[in-house]
């Protein structure tokens, strides 16, 4: 005959209870013992359950529950039966502890809250449905057990007096509410799921969710870019405000929060400061290397590779010639001169000649007019033109490919210096994968699609165009589109975080 397990005994804030210790160590994992709770082993005395050395496993987190055992379904009774976790301990749970003849400091003897002493009778013809109580079919599940996953209704499961811990009564576990359960399993099975088409058609319709929210900020905002460029300014920042927010609050799977910042509780730094420094750091890590090179070329830091430098007076000192010197005339006049140096100072004597002088430059006039001389004449400045056009051109794509992460760097750290730092960009790049990229071509898209808007509304709106104030009507409206198509943005790259949450380190909801 096997030896029994020892009993336990708890004291907590809710009564005494005995268990054994497999359970009452899935009560330590679950937060319903604390380590200054009172155990007792047996008939040991009375410790803190922190200091029981069987116990630290499951208050550090080590301890792995064990699964609850199978219900046993007589055929014969047709009754339902559930095998005890050991003999002489019933296994609905913890019950209060009948003697007291050792009671811990200030411990108080209570009982359950319930229709009877016993725990209601399961019926045998429950139903399969896993959305419905297993003693009331008719009845809509409100409690799960994280065990046997049973499901019960609102007046099924055991409560523990003076509180609101609800027990299963199939198997005396935990229990949970049933909604927020289903909820967390469709929201790991969305995570799950990869990004596709799918989350971009949820992102466009995403804005309408909350048409009160989208109508009137994008009232506000078209207003503001009409107010001259202070309304510029607050315009701008009210529209990073709400695209940072929507990352966030996306990235954190909470898909039905208003994308409208909380202004109840308004904070000057982190509802307008933060924003404008967020769109300013934006600005910089994107268009920060195209703004560098037009001041360098405005301040004259360019220039070609071998493209000649002109330097004050060199064309005039070039175009003077001075001659040759007395000495070098000198053997001219010596006669028992070198016959070399005699005619290398004919040489000299005869270029001073006017004729000698015009055919020189003769000459050189039909020298640069052979084709090509003019080619090479140009081939300096041609070359600065191309590495300058390389140059422009390797800046306005990294503007137009890092614009997106920028924003998703901006919306999920909320750092000015995490925004500014490219690295942290490329990294977040790098564990994104293929998720960044799908994300990048929605965001292309839409921009598209924005860009065709606002030449329509403009050709639409024309006759509207006054002299002085502009294409008032089109601008007010361009502006109302902008900030929806900033919120489906906001909203991919929300969902493109939230998909890619284990890489990044992210905790979602």
């Amino acid at each position: 005959m096997s030896a029994q397990p020892e009993v336990w005994r708890v004291s907590t804030v809710e009564g005494i209870f005995e268990t054994d210790l497999e359970t009452l160590k899935q009560w330590i994992s679950e937060g319903c013992v604390l380590p200054t709770d009172k155990v007792s082993k047996g008939t040991l005395n009375w410790i803190d359950a922190g200091r029981a050395p069987m116990l630290r496993a499951a208050f550090s987190g080590d301890f792995t529950p064990q699964p609850p055992p199978e219900p046993v379904y007589p055929e014969a009774t047709g009754g339902w039966q559930v095998p005890p976790r050991f003999d002489g301990m019933s296994s609905a749970g913890p019950t209060p502890e009948s003697s007291s003849d050792t009671q811990p400091p200030s411990s108080e003897s209570t009982s359950y809250e319930s229709k009877s002493d016993t725990p209601p009778p399961i019926s045998d013809g429950f139903s399969s449905s896993t959305n419905t109580c297993r003693n009331h079919p008719e009845s809509a599940a409100h409690f799960i057990c994280r065990m046997c996953n049973a499901t019960w209704c609102e007046t099924c499961p055991r409560f523990v007096s003076g509180s609101k811990i609800p027990l299963c009564p199939s198997c005396g576990d935990l229990c949970k509410v049933y909604k927020e359960v289903t909820n967390k399993a469709a929201q790991s099975e969305f995570q799950a799921s990869g990004f596709g088409l799918a989350d971009f058609g949820r992102a466009i319709r995403y804005p309408f969710q909350h048409k009160a929210a989208l109508f009137g900020g994008a009232l506000v905002y078209g207003f503001l870019l009409l107010a001259g460029f202070r309304g510029t300014v607050v315009a701008w920042m009210i529209m990073f405000g709400c695209i940072s927010h929507v990352i966030s609050q996306v990235s954190w799977g909470r898909l039905n929060r208003s994308f409208m910042p909380d202004f109840s509780e308004f904070s000057p730094w982190d509802d307008l400061v933060m924003p404008l420094f967020l769109g300013i750091g934006i600005t910089i890590v994107t268009w920060g290397p195209i703004i560098a090179l037009v001041i360098a070329l405005l301040f004259g830091v360019m220039s070609g590779p071998g493209a000649p430098k002109i330097v004050p007076g060199q064309e005039m000192a070039a175009g003077q010639d001075s001659g040759p010197t007395p000495d070098e005339l000198a053997p001219l006049t010596d006669p028992n001169a070198d016959p070399k140096e005699l005619e290398e100072a004919n040489k000299k004597l005869n270029n001073l000649q006017p004729g000698s002088q015009i055919a020189q430059e003769a000459k050189r006039s039909q020298e640069e007019n052979e084709p090509g001389a003019a080619v090479s004449m140009l081939l300096p400045y041609l070359g600065a033109g191309i590495l300058l056009l390389v140059l422009i051109l390797l800046c306005l794509g990294w503007a137009f490919f890092y614009y997106p992460m920028a924003l998703t760097v901006a919306g999920y750290t909320q750092s000015f210096g995490s925004v500014i730092n490219p690295l942290v960009g490329l990294d977040t790049i790098r564990r994104m994968g293929l998720t960044y990229f799908k994300a990048f071509g929605m965001v292309v898209v839409v921009q598209v699609v924005a860009l065709i808007a606002s030449v329509i509304i403009s050709f639409v709106t024309s006759p509207f165009n006054l002299p002085f104030v502009g294409n008032l009507p089109a601008n007010f409206i361009n502006g109302t589109a902008t900030f929806y198509f900033n919120l489906v943005i906001a909203c991919v790259l929300g969902l493109s975080l939230y998909k890619c949450a284990d890489r990044l380190g992210i905790n979602v909801d």
